[in-house]
Formats: structure tokens, sequence, C-alpha cells
């Protein structure tokens, strides 16, 4: 496995992009978890790489009033990490983690004046200050997720109860 990895590790210095196989890349190079996309040499998470944001949109929309259900990947219910997923792979076929402590070590950090849609913004709602929770920015201050006692819904990163809890954005790509 390890000269596996190497190879993939050649190859994308080589040829200026990750390998298909290898999905997802901290800027080290080090692969952090699966997805679809490449990580171009010299890739800079503040341009615009022309996310289809009409499209994530429209497919939040499709879900809000979705019921919660912990552990639900589908129209029936989904929890939070469920709901980045499914979000994600009707909008290209990504393969993203299916959990909150997975999904925070994916992409790059950016602050919450940066954030845009797309970004995945995570929180901390426990009580013991661990990451348990995300939703998916979608311009502004407006993010989606799957609140435990609303289902899928709209909420505002400057809401007092969710800027209290932000802990970081992250930008795929």
């Amino acid at each position: 496995m390890a000269r596996v990895s190497l190879a993939l590790a050649l190859l994308a210095s080589v040829s200026g992009c990750i390998a298909p196989s290898v999905r997802y890349a901290r800027p080290s190079g080090a692969v952090i978890g699966p997805g679809v996309y490449r990580v171009p040499r010299g890739w800079d998470y503040r341009k615009d790489y022309r996310l289809p944001v009409p499209r994530l949109q429209q497919i939040v929309q499709s879900y809000i009033g979705t019921p919660y259900r912990y552990g639900g990947t589908s129209r029936k219910g989904l929890d939070c990490s469920g709901l980045v997923s499914v979000v994600y792979r009707e909008l290209n076929r990504a393969k993203l983690p299916r959990s909150t402590r997975r999904l925070k070590k994916l992409g790059t950090v950016v602050s919450r004046g940066e954030a845009r849609a797309g970004d995945l913004a995570f929180f901390t709602l426990g009580h013991r200050g661990i990451v348990d929770h995300v939703g998916i920015c979608l311009g502004g201050e407006r993010f989606a997720h799957a609140s435990s006692s609303r289902g899928v819904t709209y909420s505002s990163l400057g809401d007092d109860y969710y800027r209290g809890r932000l802990v970081f954005v992250r930008r795929l790509f």
C-alpha cells in the first residue's frame, strides 16, 4: 500500500495533477479523503473554481423540510453529514466522507468573512467542545444544515446561536 501511495505521489508531481484515484489532498500533497476532484499544481483556495452555485442552491432547496434522522442519507431522513454527502453526490457525483469527523479534515480553512457558496461550516453544538455539526454555506451568512429539531433548514452564520458555536469554515475546492 505504501508503494502505491508513493507511486501516486510521484505521478502527481510529474503530471501536475493528483491521480484520478486520489481525490482530495492537503496542499502538502497528503491524501485525506475520497471525492472526485483533482487538485491542480498551484491550487489556490481563494480562486473561483466555478462551483455551479445555482445548481447547489437548487439541490439544497429540494431537501429543505426533510426530517432529521441520525445516520440518514435519503429523502426519508438526513443527519448533518448525510445532507452534505447527498448534496455533493447529486451536484457532481462526489463521494465525500460520511461523518463530520472525517469531513472536517477536507479542504482548507477560510475565515467566516471569506465563506462562499459550497464551503462547509463546522460547529460544536455539544458541551464537550468537539466539532459535531456541519452545514453547507450558500453565500453571504446563509447556510443549510440538518437540525435535529427542524430537519433540513436554512440558518445564518450571524445568528447568536451559531456565531458562538462556529469552529471553522473549510473550502473543499
